[in-house]
């Protein structure tokens, strides 16, 4: 009965847990309360067993009362039974026989058939019926329990839940769970993990899928489970496993068992030991040192031993490298991990250290492989220049330049010799087995072609400085003028490196070839001497123009006491001519190489000094002197700048004393030179040469003292005693014409020498010649030759056909043209015949060059006019006739101050009128033109104007040409083209513009821009200047703005430096803290979140869905 009970009782519960699948702690009630029944009826049956033990008075009492009929027989047997004393033993033992013969005739077990089951369960009469129905009971229970076994799934598992509240039992219903992944594992500290579970389900339809995940001393979490397209799996990740953590899985009525989560640290790289041992050829002990990643960085082919220390113990480990792995040792100490990686090329690589269970980082920092690359040398002949010249026997000093990141181990220089008529392509280089087969022999070979191959002239072995000199004798035995010396050096370093399978040698390293021109010792004096003539012309033309500002500051401060208005446009002007100063003294300095001799680099010292000095405290001065509150002090405030000025003339002065000194000691030194170069028979010719000159310098004194003596007498009132005297004189002259020409022959017969300069032949697109004066030039008089209108005879051709010869005069315009004025305008009016595509000129070397020299020679023109055809040519006459064919030449003499009308090409400047149909000009000399202003308007056309000469006056009409820095004299021409200065003046609104805005940028940004304002301002005098058609103006102040931008971009440039750079007063070791922590790994456990957060910046805060 008691087992029976107990076991209903838990079936109960069980069948209570299979249907819904209670907690642990209810669990944990029920089968307390299961526990405690089934104690509570153990103790129930033990307590009534025992209190069931009647005894024998009981029993009778009790079987009298079920059998009446017994009375109480059974009671007084048991009494008489037990009396010791037997008074009456006949009478005890007759009621004892009475009592039994009752007795025999009752079935005592009947006693308890007559009872109820209650009333047996009261009064504990159990009969074997009992324990038979209690059996059968039992059975039952047995039977149901199986029967719910098979009915209910998880009816089995609620047995084990019940039977064991303590422990998590999973209860396992109709969906089977056939695995949980990963099960009992450990992962990294902060890893996320996929729990999968595969199921197996009873019908094709989701279930509903939790994962229950629960850190120690925490309640559980429940996440939904996703299940897959078949649904054989369900699966959750875990974003982040941080904590040892419980985690199990219900799908629909089943639970999986219990797994654990642990979790493991990977080791992290806390420290790094990096030793450097470079390439032996380097010569550099191995260098140690710590930090706090493992990037390396250091010189190629060197090999870094790395010493990695861990956060935590470690098996084992291997660092990739570029894809393949470099396998290391574990130190003893379980927490360091060495290796060694080459520094072959730049790369990546990654360390993998595997913790006690094997695990490794999934995602390790990706270390950089910084290689410095071993350079190849370099080498550079810094003397002499690329192209220079010497003489023969001149020491040429000879410095090169090397150059290595880790030392030069070998440095040559080499020369070679090429004739003066070798290839020109062939002076450039030589190939390897010339400079191999140079090697061997020597420096003393003669060449046998037109180019020498290379040969050695030098070697240094392992250098120590990294200038290497050299002296080049330039040998009259070895050389000859007109060769060219070519030398280049040639630099190997240090290079030598044999490991993992390379094979290095050192690199080398060719300069380019410097020629040296082989000269004759008067060709180089020569040469030095016109550079030294052409600096002295440069230094006086600055000295000049500082002489002519002085002088307009000392002319500024006398006007400025009677109108002081005139001050700001005087200092500008002032100011403009310090700043053309020391722009062209900069050029000087520019132009003066520091392989010049030792004069000039002086002079350039000098010079340079100068410029930053002197010149520009003058400029200085300007402005302060511009920026004068008080115009009255103009006077005493501008005493600085006169004694700033005093001091630039005066060095200027001295320096041109020493370029004249210097060029004189050249000069001098040529006097002294030997001529035992020259052949005999020249050397003989020039002897006598040399003194037929003296003696022809004494006869010219001579005659020109007899000149000056007839000078004083004119012409037509020379005596025959003077006249005589004349023809002597040019008898003689004629004597010493002929010598000249003779000796010239004689001279012409030496070798030819070719000094011509091809740049200067392309230029010469007119025929020039020089003409001689005709014999009887001095004995030539003054005529005036008058020209009637009857002799005009004008031609009037319409249509141009001949082009006859045309002959220059060689006499000097000894003639006056006084021509008559015709009494018609018909004859002043020429027809304009069309003129050939191409005109050509003959041009003459002027025989006068005075403006004023007679007036005899000056013709009287008239307003005829000819159109020239047939006969035009042959001489070039003087005369007044204007000509509208475009037939004249450009002959020998000045041209007249009298008008000439007609069409032209270019010729001598002078007065005159009319087309000028050429499409270019260069400047032929002449007069200098007067102003004189003239209604005429401007023709179609552009004229190429390549002339430097003076334009002189204003004049009116023309074509349009190059308009010259210096200006017109005389009143001012009609506007120009208002195309032209529209254009002038747009473009440099267009840069004000451009100006103004930058300087408001400025001053927003807080940058100074005073300075800016003041070049707007000059930008707009510019502007004026244009449009009123002062051009030498406009140049001066464009160059000082173009130096005022160029300062206000440097300053502008070295805010933006200062602004950026803001870490200058930080101590060094908290900036390698603050840009260290970029390249060190994230905490530990905290990778991912790190990651995810730069994940999240990059996707722009878009997460993935």
């Amino acid at each position: 009965m008691g087992a029976s009970l107990s076991l209903s009782v838990f079936l109960l519960f069980m069948l209570a847990d299979a249907l819904f699948q209670f907690s642990r702690v209810v669990l944990a009630g029920m089968f307390l309360v299961w526990l405690a029944f089934t104690l509570g009826i153990l103790v129930w049956i033990v307590r009534r067993v025992i209190r069931s033990q009647r005894t024998l008075e009981a029993t009778a009492r009790r079987i009298e009362a079920e059998f009446p009929e017994l009375q109480s027989a059974l009671i007084n047997l048991l009494q008489l039974l037990n009396d010791s004393r037997q008074a009456n033993p006949a009478f005890c033992l007759a009621a004892v026989n009475h009592a039994a013969a009752q007795a025999a005739r009752i079935r005592f077990e009947e006693a308890a058939e007559r009872q109820s089951r209650w009333d047996r369960f009261r009064f504990a009469m159990h009969t074997s019926r009992d324990l038979l129905e209690w059996s059968g009971i039992l059975v039952t229970l047995i039977l149901i329990s199986i029967l719910c076994g098979i009915l209910l799934p998880n009816w089995s598992s609620a047995a084990s839940r019940l039977m064991q509240p303590w422990q998590f039992v999973p209860s396992v219903g109709r969906v089977k769970i056939l695995s949980v992944e990963p099960g009992n594992t450990e992962v990294l500290v902060g890893s996320s993990v996929t729990v999968t579970a595969r199921v197996e389900l009873p019908e094709k339809k989701p279930y509903d899928a939790y994962l229950f995940v629960a850190e120690e001393g925490k309640p559980e979490e429940r996440f939904p489970m996703t299940p897959s397209k078949d649904l054989s799996e369900y699966t959750f990740t875990v974003p982040t496993v941080l904590k040892p953590v419980k985690y199990r899985v219900e799908v629909g009525d089943s639970q999986s068992a219990i797994y654990r989560l642990g979790v493991t640290q990977i080791p992290a790289i806390t420290e790094v030991e990096v030793t450097l041992d470079y390439p032996a050829y380097l010569g550099r002990p191995s260098e140690t040192f710590r930090q706090r990643v493992p990037d390396l960085r250091g010189p190629q082919y060197s090999e870094a031993t790395l010493k990695i220390f861990a956060s935590a113990p470690i098996s084992g480990g291997e660092v990739v490298l570029d894809g393949k792995p470099i396998v290391g040792n574990v130190e003893s100490d379980g927490r360091t991990f060495t290796v060694k990686i080459p520094l072959i090329r730049d790369g990546q690589f990654v360390v993998r250290l595997k913790n006690q269970a094997g695990q490794v980082d999934p995602n390790p920092r990706v270390n950089r492989v910084t290689v410095i690359p071993d350079q190849p040398p370099t080498v550079e002949i810094v003397k002499p220049a690329r192209q220079s010249t010497a003489a023969l026997g001149d020491r040429i000093p000879v410095k090169i330049r090397i150059a290595d990141d880790y030392g030069v181990g070998r440095a040559r220089l080499e020369m070679k010799i090429v004739q003066e008529n070798a290839p020109a392509g062939d002076s450039g280089t030589d190939t390897e087995a010339n400079r191999e087969r140079s090697a061997s022999s020597g420096a003393g070979g003669s060449p046998s072609s037109p180019e020498q191959s290379a040969v050695r002239l030098n070697e240094w072995e392992n250098p120590s400085s990294p200038f290497l000199d050299y002296e080049l004798v330039i040998d009259p035995a070895r050389f000859s003028p007109g060769q060219k010396v070519g030398l280049r050096a040639i630099a190997w370093d240090k290079r030598n490196f044999g490991k993992y399978g390379l094979d290095l040698r050192p690199q080398q390293a060719t300069s380019a070839w410097h020629f040296v021109e082989i000269i004759s010792p008067d060709a180089k004096v020569a040469s030095e001497t016109k550079e030294l003539e052409n600096l002295r012309a440069a230094i006086f033309r600055i000295l000049e123009e500082q002489i002519r500002a002085k002088t307009e500051l000392v002319t500024l401060r006398e006007s400025a006491k009677q109108n002081p208005a005139v001050l700001d446009t005087g200092l500008r002007n002032v100011r403009s001519r310090q700043v053309h100063i020391q722009g062209a003294t900069n050029d000087v300095v520019a132009a003066i190489k520091d392989t010049d001799s030792e004069d000039r680099r002086a002079i350039k010292r000098i010079l340079n000094s100068l410029a930053v000095n002197e010149m520009l405290q003058a400029v200085q001065q300007c402005d302060r002197l511009a920026r004068l509150a008080d115009k009255a002090t103009f006077g005493e405030e501008s005493q600085e700048l006169l004694q700033i000025q005093d001091r630039i003339i005066e060095t200027l002065r001295k320096i041109l004393d020493v370029a004249r000194r210097a060029q004189t000691e050249l000069l001098a030194e040529a006097q002294k030179r030997p001529g035992g170069d020259l052949p005999d028979d020249v050397k003989k010719k020039l002897e006598e040469i040399q003194s037929k000159l003296q003696e022809f310098l004494e006869q010219q004194k001579k005659i020109i003292e007899a000149s000056e003596d007839l000078a004083k007498t004119p012409v037509e009132d020379f005596t025959e005693k003077e006249e005589q005297k004349l023809k002597e004189l040019a008898a003689l002259e004629d004597d010493w014409s002929r010598f000249m020409k003779e000796a010239h022959s004689d001279l012409s017969k030496l070798p030819e020498q070719d000094f011509a300069n091809s740049s200067l032949c392309q230029e010469l697109n007119e025929i020039q010649t020089e003409l001689k004066m005709a014999e009887d030039a001095l004995l030539k008089r003054s005529v005036d030759i008058a020209v009637p209108l009857e002799q005009l005879g004008y031609e009037m051709a319409k249509e141009l056909t001949s082009n006859l010869e045309k002959w220059l005069p060689d006499t000097p315009d000894r003639e006056r043209w006084s021509q008559e004025e015709s009494l018609s305008d018909k004859d002043k009016e020429a027809p304009m015949a069309d003129l050939p595509g191409q005109l050509e000129d003959l041009i003459g070397e002027l025989m006068e060059q005075e403006e004023d020299l007679f007036d005899e020679m000056e013709d009287i023109s008239s307003s005829a006019a000819d159109s020239l055809d047939k006969g035009a040519g042959w001489d070039a006459a003087d005369g007044p006739i204007s000509n509208m064919s475009a037939k004249g030449v450009t002959g020998n003499r000045l041209p007249n101050t009298s008008e000439i009308g007609g069409r032209s090409g270019e010729g001598r400047s002078g007065k005159s009128s009319g087309e000028f149909v050429s499409d270019e000009a260069v400047g032929k000399g002449g007069r200098k033109t007067p102003s004189r202003l003239t209604p005429d308007p401007y023709m179609k056309g552009q004229i190429k104007d390549f002339s430097k000469d003076p334009t002189g006056g204003a004049t009116g009409g023309g074509k349009e040409s190059g308009q010259g820095g210096q200006g017109l004299e005389g009143p001012t021409p009609p506007p120009h083209g208002p195309r032209e200065l529209q254009r002038l003046a747009g473009k440099q609104a267009e840069l004000r513009n451009k100006a103004e805005s930058i300087s408001a940028q400025m001053q927003i940004l807080n940058y100074h821009h005073t300075d800016m304002e003041q070049l707007i301002e000059l930008m707009r005098e510019i502007e004026r200047d244009l449009q009123a058609g002062r051009y030498q103006n406009a140049l001066r102040k464009r160059e000082v703005v173009l130096q005022g931008l160029q300062r206000q971009k440097e300053y502008v440039g070295g805010e933006f430096e200062v602004k950026q750079d803001t870490t200058v007063n930080i101590p060094k070791d908290i900036q390698k803290e603050i840009l260290g922590s970029v390249q060190e790994p994230a905490p530990a456990g905290w990778e991912d979140i790190v990651r995810g957060y730069y994940r999240q910046l990059i996707s722009g805060g878009k997460s993935n869905p």
